[in-house]
């Protein structure tokens, strides 16, 4: 812990971020409804060595997009749902999925906003940007990601703007936004933002029905509509501070209250079906950003980022019953429909970022970053019967993890530049550690410390204005999440004794963009990526009742490709697609007891390798008045079939090949103030699945009314 507080204090003494490019070529792509634009931000980041998409999340407003599914159509990206509204989503990127793959938003970690600040129930309205790291993560993010990161930046502006939109679909699916924002002459900012999503997540599913007088599940699949799982939550985003002081360039104090209430319809087995679990959880989180650029002497910027997160959860499974599919259920003799639970517990997450910047001229940029996170758990009632308490239930649950980077950019010429970096990775864990050597669990309350240095480097160059080559490498080290070591209390036991995973990684890029004629713009990209990875981090499902639990796999190596190719013109049509193909592999040759694994070379297993994405829009400018615009787009989306478990063990149990049209229709009039659009996704009905064969929703229809103001200062 001493090591820990020493880089804390160091980062908010000396840190810096990563420097951003200065030079710019301006470009635009429009990448059908995702949009590439060359104002400064977004061009600078798409130039750097790093292997980096950033998307403008303008366009993509007037649909019913959450942040999930707008990623969902950049190369190299898929997005794995376990079911609708509210289910749990996750990053699958660079053959890496879940917590490999960090988020963040404005550059703070996602894990510390709460459970209903999920990515999948952020509206991409809130967005101004969307950043995809593909592979090596600027210091500036303070990252331990082994599979890449996505940064977040919300929507900012010193203008007087709101912001309201509403949408209803099928499966009885709300979801408002309301974003609100003024600036004042004399430099005072309020922003508000708030969100709320609902669901009945009543859409139909095939699966087994289990016969509750013979407990045997049938051989053959029937359909069954949904009973148990709704899911709603509600979000407020409210800030207020100064801009454009002596003392500080900005300055923000705000507050962020979100809370969560969800049915629980299964497990990670679908055919275990559930008809009273539930689950709900409050979050208020405090926050505070301060930026001051030209700090004591010119070029050079400091800023401090810090929240708290105080989460209020709880878990209800108390009935003595088993369900099936059809409502039905039978009693039992023990309480709980899974593992009883009727438990609260508080997580307590503390996190504080610090950058210092400084450019030497027009060629040097150096750049100090720290990232400090403390998370702690603490059961109120500890299970609160002999029913539910185990030893673990009161033992402590800690994890403080500090990530402290440093970085130098030289540009040697406009066409011409390299970053090198170096990161230093410190974890302090304390929790409950199952010591016994038999079935029967014996726990024992273990601290563990750990520390690891990182590396890299990244380079770009531009061989014409059009044509940019780009290459990196990286020793990188993923510590584990408080997820993946305390489990989240509900479906997924932890482990607090996993260790930290750590990798090498090389990408190489090349991109040509350029615009003919000024009507004619060719985008294309093409990446390579190589990952070996040590003491990989493996989610498992534990047969009997569904449940999760994490374990070290050893080695595993990944070597990928992705490719995209689009074409605009006159921003009327756009047609492009993408298509990433990534062989992960295990290369662990002996168990820890010395016997020769025979799935040493097989593919890791719920891993899809072979996935794309075909869109096409139509764009008709004062078809119906001066200033609107109509919007007819198209999207295609394929995952190939791949193996549930061990294919080298005999696996018969294949997730199939998967097809899935959408279709959505945008008329926006006087110039975007007024806007409607109607969608419909999963057009021909087809059987969609994600994580363990667990069934997403078919065919949906959703209307979307919004409502923009805008005035300038």
């Amino acid at each position: 812990m001493k090591g820990l507080k020493y880089y804390f204090c160091l980062s908010v003494l000396f840190l810096l971020a990563h420097a951003t490019a200065t030079a710019q070529l301006d470009s635009t792509v429009t990448l059908g409804e995702v949009v590439v634009t060359g104002h400064s931000k977004v061009s600078a980041i798409n130039r750097s060595a790093y292997n980096v998409v950033a998307v403008d999340a303008g366009t993509l407003r007037n649909t019913t997009m959450d942040i999930g599914q707008a990623l969902d159509r950049i190369s190299g990206v898929k997005i794995r749902e376990t079911g609708g509204v509210g289910s749990n989503t996750q990053v699958f990127l660079n053959g890496f999925s879940g917590r490999h793959v960090k988020l963040f938003i404005d550059g703070l970690p996602a894990e510390g906003f709460g459970a209903a600040f999920r990515m999948g129930n952020i509206p991409v309205a809130m967005a101004d940007r969307i950043e995809v790291y593909k592979g090596v993560v600027p210091v500036e993010l303070g990252a331990d990601a082994l599979g890449g990161a996505i940064n977040i930046v919300t929507r900012r502006t010193a203008n007087t703007h709101a912001d309201v939109s509403y949408s209803f679909g099928s499966f009885n699916t709300h979801k408002a936004n309301l974003s609100l924002g003024h600036t004042t002459a004399s430099g005072f900012v309020f922003q508000l933002n708030a969100f709320r999503n609902y669901s009945d997540n009543s859409y139909r599913v095939k699966t087994k029905l289990l016969d509750l007088s013979t407990n045997a599940y049938s051989t053959d699949d029937y359909w069954f509509k949904r009973f148990h799982d709704t899911y709603h939550n509600e979000t407020l985003i409210a800030k207020l501070g100064v801009v454009n002081k002596p003392w500080a360039s900005r300055l923000m104090a705000g507050v962020t209250l979100s809370r969560e209430s969800a049915e629980i319809q299964h497990a990670n087995l679908m055919k275990i079906v559930y008809g009273g679990r539930t689950r709900s959880a409050g979050s208020i989180i405090p926050s505070v950003k301060y930026d001051k650029y030209d700090l004591f002497v010119e070029h050079l910027h400091f800023s401090l980022t810090a929240n708290y997160n105080r989460s209020r959860n709880h878990n209800t499974d108390s009935l003595a019953r088993q369900y099936n599919w059809q409502g039905e259920y039978r009693g039992k003799t023990t309480k709980g429909e899974g593992q009883y639970a009727l438990s609260e517990f508080n997580n307590h997450h503390y996190f504080a970022t610090a950058n210092l910047r400084y450019q030497a001229g027009e060629r040097h940029h150096f750049a100090l970053n720290n990232v400090y996170h403390y998370f702690t758990r603490k059961a109120t009632d500890a299970a609160a019967n002999a029913e539910t308490s185990t030893a673990a239930s009161f033992m402590r649950r800690a994890n403080a993890k500090n990530v402290l980077g440093a970085s130098y950019k030289f540009e040697a010429t406009r066409r011409w530049h390299t970053s090198v970096f170096a990161k230093y990775y410190a974890v302090h864990v304390t929790g409950p550690v199952n010591t016994s050597k038999t079935s029967t669990a014996v726990y024992e309350e273990q601290q563990r410390a750990f520390g690891t240095p990182g590396y890299g480097v990244a380079t770009t160059y531009y061989l014409t204005g059009a044509l940019q080559l780009k290459a990196s490498f990286e020793k990188s080290c993923r510590l584990p999440s408080e997820r993946e070591l305390f489990g989240d209390e509900v479906l997924e036991t932890g482990n607090a004794a996993l260790k930290p995973e750590s990798s090498r990684n090389v990408n190489l890029n090349v991109t040509y963009n350029e615009t003919l004629h000024h009507a004619h713009t060719v985008y294309l990209d093409a990446g390579f990526i190589y990952r070996d990875t040590r003491d990989y981090i493996r989610r498992q499902i534990e047969q009997r009742y569904g449940g999760a639990f994490y374990t070290n796999h050893g080695q595993v190596r990944n070597v990928g490709f992705d490719a995209e190719a689009r074409y605009v013109y006159r921003n009327r049509i756009a047609i492009g697609g993408n298509l990433t193909w990534q062989d992960m592999r295990n290369r662990e040759q002996y168990a820890p007891t010395g016997q020769k694994l025979v799935y040493y070379n097989d593919r890791m297993p719920n891993n899809p390798y072979l996935f794309g994405h075909i869109d096409a829009s139509y764009t008709l400018f004062d078809l119906t008045g001066k200033g609107s615009t109509l919007s007819i787009a198209y999207n295609f989306r394929y995952v190939h079939r791949f193996f549930l478990t061990w294919q080298s063990e005999g696996s018969t149990i294949v997730i199939p090949r998967q097809r899935s049209h959408d279709l959505s229709v945008t008329w926006a009039l006087e110039d975007g103030r007024y806007n409607i659009a109607f969608e419909v996704k999963n057009m021909t009905d087809e059987l969609l699945y994600d994580n363990y064969s667990l069934q997403k929703p078919g065919r949906s229809f959703a209307v979307k009314l919004r409502y923009v103001f805008f005035r300038g200062k």
